[in-house]
């Protein structure tokens, strides 16, 4: 028996040159149901959580530079947090461009945005994991992921110019 995949929410802020284009690319992303939300390029975070559908299991934030992903992107990020109980984490974090939590954690947590200039998602979510059931030990489970693990290998550049 085939296990079902949970309802995602995208929460996009690109940052590439045509939206339109990575747009159509992400809708044929290979996972069943999800849906994407605009952050704008301001990472408009709180705007962006509060149009999460109430139905919505997990959330991938994804502040998107145009790094060449594969049609499993989805799939890759919300693994570790449907994985066995044993392995499941609280929080999947891809090389500082996407990370993925339940969105259960959202709505324990506010999230401020206002701080100007804030693009990080690790330190835009971090107090989320104060409010987060710890193991008995106080421990939680995160998961962390290089580029190349969800990124496909490529002759090209990755990313933005540093």
């Amino acid at each position: 028996m085939k296990r079902r995949s949970p309802s995602v929410a995208l929460i996009w802020m690109y940052q590439g040159k045509n939206a339109p284009a990575r747009l159509a690319e992400i809708k044929g992303f290979n996972y069943p149901e999800f849906e994407v939300i605009d952050a704008g390029k301001a990472g408009e975070w709180s705007r962006a959580i509060r149009a999460v559908s109430a139905r919505t299991e997990l959330c991938v934030f994804w502040v998107d530079d145009e790094k060449p992903v594969g049609k499993d992107f989805l799939q890759q990020m919300t693994q570790p947090l449907v994985a066995s109980e044993e392995l499941q984490a609280v929080m999947h974090f891809w090389s500082g461009n996407a990370l993925s939590i339940p969105k259960k954690m959202l709505d324990e947590s506010p999230i401020d945005d206002d701080q100007a200039g804030l693009q990080s998602l690790l330190r835009l979510l971090l107090p989320v994991l104060e409010v987060t059931e710890k193991e008995p030990r106080g421990r939680i489970h995160l998961a962390f992921s290089s580029t190349e693990r969800l990124a496909p290998m490529s002759m090209e550049p990755l990313g933005s110019p540093s």
